[in-house]
C-alpha cells in the first residue's frame, strides 16, 4: 500500500522515543537502527504529537507520506507544538480535506527587512479560540516566568507551556545522558 512509509516512520518514532527515555541517545538509536539520526530526532518527535492526530494520520496514509511527516511536520515542530500544536492540527485537518497531492502551508518566517515591509495589523494565520477566562499574554508570561524559576533553581533549560483547559507542560533540554542521570537524582528525593 503507497503511503504506509508515513504510518511506518511515526510508529518507529514510537518505539525509538521508549529508548530515548530509557536513556539511550538519540546518535545511539540512529546507529543501532542504521539511520540518520536527524530522521531519528525527527520520528521521536512525531511520537509526541496528540493521539487524535495520530489517528487522522494513520487512518489517511496516502496524504500523510513519509516525506510530509519527517520534513514537512517534524522539520517545523517548534511552529507545530504552539498553542497546543493548533497549527499543526489546522494543517492535518486541512491537507485530509484537500486529498492526495496536499502539501504543508506553513508560515514563513521572516526576515528583519521584511519585517519592518509587513502591515501593522496583519490577518491572523489561526482563529483565536482562547477562552474568554485565559490570558494568552499571561500565559506567556507565567510560561516564562517558570521557565526561569526552574533554570534557577535546577540548572536546567525547560520549556513550559499551557493548554486551553490551564494544564501546564514542562520540557526540560538536557544535553546528555550525565544531565538526565544529574537531573534524575536531583528530583528523586522530591518524589517519596
Amino acid at each position: 500500500m503507497k503511503g504506509c512509509a508515513g504510518v511506518q516512520i511515526m510508529e518507529k518514532g514510537i518505539v525509538w522515543r521508549r529508548e530515548l527515555l530509557s536513556g539511550s541517545p538519540v546518535q545511539s538509536i540512529a546507529t543501532k537502527y542504521n539511520v540518520n539520526s536527524q530522521v531519528v530526532s525527527r520520528a521521536i518527535w512525531l511520537a509526541r504529537i496528540p493521539e487524535d492526530l495520530k489517528a487522522i494520520i494513520k487512518q489517511n496514509p496516502e496524504v500523510f507520506t513519509r516525506g510530509t511527516l519527517i520534513n514537512g511536520f517534524a522539520s517545523k515542530r517548534a511552529q507545530c507544538e504552539k498553542n497546543s500544536f493548533e497549527l499543526l492540527r489546522s494543517e492535518i485537518l486541512r491537507m485530509v480535506k484537500e486529498g492526495v497531492g496536499s502539501k504543508p502551508k506553513f508560515p514563513k518566517k521572516s526576515s528583519p527587512l521584511q519585517k519592518k515591509k509587513q502591515k501593522k495589523n496583519p490577518v491572523p494565520l489561526i482563529e483565536d479560540k482562547t477562552p474568554p477566562n485565559m490570558s494568552v499574554t499571561r500565559d506567556i508570561v507565567e510560561a516564562m516566568t517558570a521557565e526561569k524559576q526552574i533554570k534557577e533553581a535546577l540548572g536546567f533549560h525547560c520549556r513550559v507551556a499551557f493548554n486551553e483547559a490551564g494544564e501546564s507542560q514542562v520540557t526540560f533540554n538536557l544535553k546528555n545522558k550525565k544531565d538526565l542521570n544529574t537531573f534524575i537524582d536531583m528530583v528523586t528525593p522530591n518524589l517519596f
